[in-house]
């Protein structure tokens, strides 16, 4: 079973309405977004980083927010937090930087997320591939990812 079907999954599963849109392989989320012919703010941005003790979490954000490093780590509950190698993601997550889905279920990784995201009506995310993009409505995202928030 492949990444996508597993979060498929878990989105039939919690009875959660979602769309998937097959489109041009996209790396970046200004991409996705040109894509999807929406705003970068609605597509979601996972980014699986590295604590200073060496733990690996995901900072989910909205598309067009950059990092506050120094928020991000005071949220975690760290003093550090830098981006995971992509090796360490891979294996960790199993798929590529650039296409991480912002579910814990699908690895023992802690998620922490934007509040900001929850205040959009729809948001776009990756389901482990860099060719589609789901449709799920912001509350879902929050109901199914179960994440904390900083």
């Amino acid at each position: 079973m492949t990444l996508e079907e597993k979060i498929v999954g878990i989105l039939k599963d919690a009875r959660i309405s979602y769309e998937i849109f097959e489109h041009e392989p996209v790396y970046t989320n200004p991409a996705m977004a040109e894509a999807l012919h929406v705003s970068e703010a609605e597509t979601v941005k996972s980014l699986v980083l590295m604590t200073k003790e060496k733990e690996m979490v995901v900072l989910v954000l909205p598309g067009d927010k950059k990092v506050d490093w120094k928020k991000a780590a005071a949220g975690i509950g760290t003093k550090k937090v830098s981006f995971a190698k992509p090796e360490a993601v891979s294996e960790k997550v199993g798929c590529e930087v650039g296409c991480v889905p912002p579910f814990g279920q699908m690895t023992d990784l802690p998620i922490f997320m934007d509040s900001e995201l929850t205040k959009k009506d729809y948001v776009y995310v990756n389901p482990g591939v860099h060719d589609k993009s789901l449709k799920i409505k912001a509350w879902d995202l929050k109901k199914v990812s179960k994440p904390k928030f900083i």
